[in-house]
């Protein structure tokens, strides 16, 4: 028998930054592999780990 197990509200939330995160970094490199502009998807990577800077820094502080 599956025990299907739900994400904590902090869980899902560092999931979802950490998405952003990856599919970000994974535009950045398929730009750059292509010659292409890359100011963008760097921008949006840069806002992805702020944010998840910040959500850790929260967390902690909570504790």
């Amino acid at each position: 028998m599956l025990v299907w197990r739900t994400l904590s509200p902090n869980r899902q939330r560092e999931t979802e930054i950490y998405d952003k995160i990856c599919e970000a970094s994974d535009e950045v490199s398929r730009l750059s592999k292509a010659g292409m502009d890359t100011t963008e998807a760097l921008r949006r990577l840069e806002a992805a780990l702020v944010e998840f800077e910040l959500f850790r820094c929260i967390r902690i502080l909570r504790q």
